[in-house]
């Protein structure tokens, strides 16, 4: 597996940026900086030399071109929690079906699982707490390659802390 097949999965949990705001204790509206940090990679026959590789692209797309700059805005209660999974199902191909969702408007606790995808199955995690300067969350991806039957790991530590107002 190349990072060709794991860049298109750090785009999903990006995704999670458009957590809802307002006064419900969830992000104020506003710019956010968000952070990636690749907590684990562990898929077969990945050299430790290409995982150092992989995980500082990993990192440093997910910064992006603006550095992790984004803006949120809009109370949703959060229903964009909700969104952001639906977005990573439609992302990533295949059967999904959300199989735990105990989150509110300021936590995420979701389990999904995707059969058929172009990847594989993959079953998803993603746990979070919101507040009004920010979130924290974690998500961790285990997938089970079709032909082979080997399953790798992804998991990774997603934040973002309110730096301002929205420009313009």
């Amino acid at each position: 597996m190349t990072n060709k097949f794991l860049l298109p999965l750090l785009s999903a949990p990006l995704m999670l940026a458009a957590c809802g705001s307002g006064g419900d204790g969830s992000p104020t509206a506003g710019q956010y900086k968000q952070t990636v940090k690749i907590t684990k990679l562990d898929f077969p026959g990945l050299s430790e030399d290409v995982k150092k590789r992989t995980i500082t692209q990993m990192e440093q797309a997910a910064g992006g071109g603006t550095g992790g700059l984004f803006c949120m805005q809009g109370d949703d209660n959060g229903q964009q929690w909700k969104e952001a999974a639906k977005q990573m199902s439609g992302a990533l191909g295949g059967q999904c079906e959300t199989t735990k969702d105990e989150g509110s408007a300021t936590s995420i606790d979701l389990q999904m699982t995707c059969k058929g995808t172009g990847k594989g199955d993959i079953d998803i995690k993603m746990t979070g707490q919101a507040n009004p300067e920010g979130y924290d969350s974690k998500m961790a991806f285990d997938i089970k390659d079709p032909a082979s039957g080997e399953t790798a790991t992804l998991a990774m530590d997603i934040g973002a802390q309110r730096q301002g107002d929205c420009p313009g």
